[in-house]
């Protein structure tokens, strides 16, 4: 049987998960009479570890806190690829790179490499840092776990580097993309006088867990505040990736994606490129959903320039109320 007749049969079976491992296992095991056998041995760890993934929110014990009883992260499978993010082709070819390190692992180990597994993602709230995550995800096939930091902080005493430990001991024989949000709570500088000595113990802890971390899983820590950071934990990351607010091309791009259900033929989208400057994917996407809103409710099917200038100014107010807090 042809290479292309079993790809016809593999996506027919789609929902059948007997029939799908069957054909599966006959296209391995003919890659592996071709003596493809990199590509025969990462096949056989993709039906492996997704196998594996599928049965980990039913059948895998995610460790809880003791104190409150809460799971310490959450364990999530995507299927997002490059289409679903806009982000400077800098950050891309980051990410590619990353993503081609991983996948050929087997080779840099032959040379006594490693791929670049610890990884910092930084920058203003709403840039991507949480979709490159779940994109990364997607495309290397690792299910996504996401640490819940209301489960890990604990009031008591050791508790927290207890709760970093479980969560540690739980990764290190698996794949996996580890997503660290909101970095900055358990990561923030030991010689910080606000902080009390617990908080410090934690840094530590973290410090020395990450350097003993050997496992294939992918580490990513994210943050909006990267100044509260200890210097010490920057030298700890493999890449370290500023996602920035999006420049006019990026916002044009962003604009023309969250409307494209909609006649936008009339609208000047370069000058409402403009008029968004400063605003992140998070804004932009904001407003775009927030003008559909009101199309569908006037029961249109066209959307102009004043309809997204009035959006526009709605979440520049939005944007500028952390401000009166702060007053």
């Amino acid at each position: 049987m042809d290479s292309g007749t079993k790809l016809r049969k593999l996506i027919a079976s789609y929902g059948d998960k007997a029939e799908f491992m069957r054909v599966a296992g006959e296209i391995i095991e003919e890659e592996e009479r071709k003596k493809n056998n990199l590509l025969a041995r990462d096949l056989k760890g993709i039906l492996e570890y997704q196998n594996n993934s599928l049965k980990s929110a039913k059948s895998l014990r995610i460790p809880i806190d003791r104190e409150r009883g809460l799971p310490l992260f959450e364990i999530k499978n995507f299927k997002r690829d490059w289409t679903d993010i806009v982000i400077t082709n800098k950050i891309r070819s980051s990410l590619e790179e990353i993503i081609e390190e991983n996948n050929k692992k087997d080779i840099l180990n032959i040379y006594g490499l490693k791929p670049k597994q610890k990884l910092m993602f930084f920058g203003p709230p709403g840039c991507g840092k949480t979709l490159a995550a779940q994109v990364l995800s997607g495309i290397i096939g690792y299910p996504l776990i996401y640490i819940r930091f209301d489960g890990v902080i604990s009031s008591y005493l050791g508790e927290t580097a207890g709760n970093l430990r479980k969560i540690f001991d739980f990764i290190k024989d698996g794949r996996w993309i580890i997503f660290f949000d909101e970095f900055d709570i358990i990561g923030k500088q030991r010689d910080d006088p606000f902080e009390h000595g617990e908080m410090k113990r934690v840094v530590n802890n973290f410090l020395q867990m990450i350097d003993n971390f050997y496992g294939e899983s992918l580490i990513i820590c994210a943050t909006n505040h990267q100044q509260l950071l200890d210097p010490a934990l920057w030298r700890r990351f493999d890449e370290i990736i500023l996602f920035d607010l999006p420049n006019k091309d990026n916002r044009i791009k962003l604009i023309k994606r969250n409307l494209r259900a909609f006649k936008t033929a009339s609208l000047d989208v370069p000058l409402l490129a403009e008029k968004m400057d400063g605003m992140s994917p998070a804004d932009i996407e904001m407003i775009c959903r927030n003008t559909i809103k009101r199309i569908i409710l006037d029961n249109r099917s066209s959307i102009y320039m004043e309809d997204i200038n009035k959006q526009v100014s709605v979440q520049r107010e939005r944007i500028r109320y952390p401000e009166y807090v702060k007053r």
